[in-house]
């Protein structure tokens, strides 16, 4: 069995970085069903790649206006898209706060189970009673004080890193890079303050 390397060890980021459940989606039995898995309904995270920094993007929507004899066509401001904001993210197996010597709980606990809640929100939340099938919930993204968005989850790919545990082929580590796309209930002015001279 692979032991794990204690050393000295990062605790997750806390208050800092997170991805909690928006607590809109608290009522009923859709909350039930997300409260009862094994992380909850906030995610805070430990490892998160920011060397290459944090691209945020959004599009400007222009309509084209013909006019004959005119080279060019009139641009009309028809609104924007949805800022995105893409984030790495990484678990590793580090054994905090509990026994070393269950090396399967751990990787479960510190890889696996974050893993797949990120990857869950790309997908729809089944009512097991009725049958009927829910959106995936909406989720606040807080990055210390850059940022604090209401965010769905529009892509979350998986990649499992090695070293392996032989005994049970867990991962000790996994890559998620997701794609977060903004979606506010309520419309935010971000326009530039331009001051009058």
């Amino acid at each position: 069995m692979v032991e794990l390397a204690m050393a000295t060890l990062p605790g997750p980021l806390g208050d800092l970085l997170f991805l909690r459940v928006d607590e809109q989606t608290r009522s009923g039995q859709l909350f039930k069903k997300l409260q009862g898995n094994d992380i909850g309904m906030t995610l805070a995270f430990t490892f998160v790649d920011l060397e290459e920094g944090i691209q945020e993007s959004m599009t400007p929507n222009y309509a084209d206006i013909d006019i004959v004899g005119r080279a060019e066509m009139f641009k009309v401001y028809t609104g924007a898209g949805n800022r995105e904001i893409p984030i790495t993210f990484r678990f590793q197996a580090q054994g905090i706060g509990g026994a070393t010597d269950n090396v399967a709980a751990i990787l479960k606990k510190e890889v696996r189970l974050p893993a797949l809640w990120l990857d869950a929100l790309k997908s729809p939340i089944r009512d097991l009673d009725s049958g009927i099938s829910h959106a995936p919930p909406p989720c606040y993204l807080q990055v210390g004080q850059l940022f604090a968005e209401r965010v769905i989850v529009t892509d979350a790919n998986i990649t499992w890193e090695h070293p392996f545990d032989p005994d049970t082929l867990l991962p000790f580590g996994a890559t998620v890079p997701c794609t977060f796309t903004v979606v506010r209930s309520q419309i935010r002015n971000r326009n530039l303050e331009l001051s009058s001279r």
